[in-house]
């Protein structure tokens, strides 16, 4: 099926089935403009969610696109664009950061280990740096 084709005569799209991978939806693509090395997360995590919902992929991290019964027939369909999801955000990652999280069972699960290892982190600094500019004022 080619991509420029989003529904077919049944009216079912394509685009909008989260679970849909297209032929350009490669594993070795990556998210962001920048692999995240530890520093700004809020950045980094910005355009990988950006990325992502326009992939209509978004539902892998917060888990809004539940993983199905093994014996559900979307089950396959499901993980392999989970391992897709996974992977594009491995690749958006620095070699040293993506060597600690590559046995993570889940997107969701990395996105979590993501958020928990370096979100709070940032909101502190961002905190900090806000108070110290206001000082400069």
């Amino acid at each position: 099926m080619p991509d420029t084709v989003s529904s077919t005569s049944s009216g079912f799209d394509y685009f909008e089935d989260p679970l849909y991978l297209s032929s350009a939806d490669q594993p070795n693509a990556t998210l962001a403009s920048f692999q995240f090395d530890g520093h700004d997360f809020l950045g980094w995590k910005q355009e990988v969610f950006m990325s992502l919902a326009s992939k209509n992929k978004d539902g892998f991290l917060d888990g809004s696109c539940s993983k199905p019964h093994v014996t559900d027939k979307k089950f396959k369909q499901w993980f392999r664009s989970d391992i897709m999801v996974t992977k594009w955000i491995l690749n958006s990652l620095n070699k040293s950061i993506r060597e600690n999280l590559k046995y993570v069972k889940s997107a969701e699960e990395l996105w979590e280990e993501l958020l928990e290892r370096y979100g709070s982190a940032n909101a502190i600094e961002i905190y900090q740096l806000k108070k110290d500019l206001g000082a400069l004022i």
